[in-house]
């Protein structure tokens, strides 16, 4: 979107989790700093929401076709097959201004008017904790001197301690049945749930001081729409999917969502792709969010288990894990974000890597002053590995590869984004020698150096056919 040198100005990387037992005793600690930038980027961070939507709100502005109607509300909706006839109210006068559209995005959140008025079902995954989240500032006289980030893996009142930016903490604390919920969000309650873990931040914190600018119950939930979309209207972020927030996943899932949708879309609204091509989008998303969904439950079941034996099972395994950290495959951090079904090649050249997210260089790496990901930019690209100088006038000629509309790159060793070695060890590793990337840089499909031209107009012209049947 442009804003990555404004964002990583608001925010902390995580450079691991500690995962502690009930008495304060470090059952694990996973470091992150060793891993891999799989997207080039850090995997995790922590910012301050408000910060960022400003941000948002800011590059938005600048885009004469956005209009602004802030102040009113969608209050009602009509999904025909080929438009949508719309009434937005302003809160203020009551006044109702009629619309109609081709396309209706919903991105109303958890409680969407657009969900709820075409009558679109979720899927209950049956998660539903009670937690009171808390933001807290520590008091400007106190340094924190950890910026370590913790689970408090304690059974009888699960805890998760994290420092986001600046003097900002988040706690979250688990709801016992016995609570006495007039009192859940009360701030001497609040106090008294964080005396035991303030001085992790710093010993000498008073438990009184600092200032607790919000506290309020929630309820996590694992919910998914049954359809991302009705006829001209789609769903995304909260508004079709709630994530438990242990892996931090929910806004991050509804960024994803917005990504797949619009390059389709685009395609569409030009011409260039059949209209049935959106139907992917419920395809692809179901998924992935599917699978997000699952895994943060899980990780929210080691975490918040309030079940004594559980507890005991949990730490005897994080016991074996320190010793062994091969045991830790069970408990993943980084996630190919891989889907089986929709625009991908699964009948010409099956791969693994087939529908993952392509590799990213060090973000450092540029060239023609552009990071990788904005360099082949946001439509489909052919990305050919070769050492092959005469390859590049086979490329240029074929007419099947005319479909990229020059938008075809050959990487031979010494290209720069080869130089950090990902890419490198990706292809030898997956034995690929050509690749087509989506224009959300997921995988359509790829080849090995066999017949390599072939291949590759083999598989260009099963993608057009599959973007306009």
């Amino acid at each position: 979107m442009g804003i990555f040198d404004e964002v990583e100005k608001i925010i902390d990387p995580i450079k691991g989790v500690n995962f502690l037992n009930r008495n304060g005793k470090t059952l694990l600690s996973v470091g992150f700093e060793d891993h891999p930038k799989l997207n080039g980027y850090y995997e995790g961070v922590m910012f301050n929401q408000p910060k960022f939507e400003s941000i948002l709100r800011h590059r938005a502005q600048k885009y004469e076709n956005i209009e602004f109607k802030l102040g009113s509300s969608l209050s009602n909706l009509e999904a025909l097959e080929n438009h949508n006839n719309l009434e937005v109210t302003n809160q203020e006068t009551h006044e109702i201004t009629p619309y109609t559209s081709t396309y209706v995005i919903g991105a109303d959140g958890a409680d969407s008017f657009v969900r709820k008025h075409l009558g679109i079902k979720m899927h209950d995954y049956g998660c539903d904790q009670d937690w009171v989240v808390v933001d807290y500032l520590v008091d400007d006289k106190y340094e924190i001197l950890d910026k370590a980030r913790y689970q408090i893996c304690d059974y009888k009142r699960p805890t998760t301690l994290l420092p986001i930016t600046d003097n900002h903490i988040r706690w979250e604390f688990k709801i016992n049945p016995s609570d006495d919920v007039a009192q859940l969000e009360a701030e001497d309650n609040i106090r008294e749930w964080m005396k035991p873990h303030l001085w992790r931040i710093n010993p000498k914190i008073d438990v009184n001081s600092g200032k607790i600018i919000r506290s309020s119950k929630y309820t996590f939930h694992g919910l998914l729409v049954e359809n991302f979309k009705l006829n001209n209207c789609f769903l995304i972020g909260d508004a079709a999917h709630q994530t438990p927030p242990f892996l931090g996943q929910g806004l991050c899932q509804g960024i994803k969502d917005s990504y797949n949708l619009c390059w389709k879309l685009d395609g569409v609204r030009n011409g260039l792709f059949n209209p049935m091509v959106l139907n992917s989008y419920d395809i692809e998303r179901q998924e992935i969010n599917d699978f997000m969904i699952r895994t943060a439950m899980k990780q929210g079941e080691v975490i918040g288990s309030q079940d004594r034996f559980k507890s005991f099972m949990r730490d005897t395994f994080f016991a074996i894990a320190k010793k062994f950290p091969a045991a830790l495959s069970a408990l993943k951090f980084q996630y190919s974000w891989k889907f089986n079904n929709g625009i991908i090649d699964k009948d010409l050249y099956p791969n693994n890597v087939n529908g993952v997210i392509i590799p990213q260089p060090d973000i450092n790496i540029k060239v023609e002053n552009k990071k990788f990901d904005q360099y082949i930019n946001d439509s489909f690209a052919l990305i050919v590995f070769s050492n092959e100088e005469s390859l590049k006038q086979k490329l240029s000629i074929s007419h099947p590869l005319k479909f990229f509309n020059e938008n075809i790159h050959v990487f031979d060793t010494n290209h720069p984004f080869m130089s950090d070695g990902k890419l490198l060890k990706w292809i030898n590793d997956n034995q690929i020698s050509a690749v087509i990337v989506r224009p959300d840089k997921h995988i359509y499909g790829c080849c090995d150096k066999e017949n390599l031209l072939f291949k590759m107009e083999k598989l260009t012209e099963q993608l057009q056919n599959e973007l306009s049947k």
